[in-house]
């Protein structure tokens, strides 16, 4: 079983990177989903995701538990390398720093103290 998730702070950091925290409505969804995983958007304004459960990425393994199956791991989709914002096409162009860069952020995709750093988790699972 591979399941995505979306991350219990990927509002607060959308919010943060694109200036959403100017509109007054956003921050009481983002503190709501914060407090207990909730995600409403009531006026479904554009680009503030879905109605939806966010998780922590501390949940997971239990769940996976719950649901019968084995956990084999959980890594971040977007690591900390949503960080780079608009210079990803900059290191995009430069092949080493690509290369450079990719083995750095596959050495944490599964570091349990960064997963909450990514907006989106994929969790895999086995039969037990």
């Amino acid at each position: 079983m591979v399941a995505a998730t979306i991350n219990r702070f990927a509002a607060l950091f959308d919010g943060l990177a694109k200036g959403l925290f100017a509109d007054p409505r956003y921050g009481p969804v983002v503190e709501r989903g914060l407090a207990d995983g909730v995600h409403r958007n009531p006026d479904l304004a554009t680009g503030w995701f879905t109605t939806a459960y966010f998780h922590r990425p501390e949940e997971l393994p239990e769940e996976v538990r719950e649901a019968g199956l084995e956990l084999d791991r959980m890594v971040a989709v977007e690591s900390p390398l949503w960080l780079v914002g608009p210079r990803l096409d900059a290191i995009l162009a430069v092949p080493g720093d690509l290369d450079r860069m990719l083995d750095l952020v596959r050495g944490v995709e599964s570091e349990p103290s960064l997963l909450g750093a990514s907006g989106h988790l994929l969790t895999v699972a086995r039969a037990r």
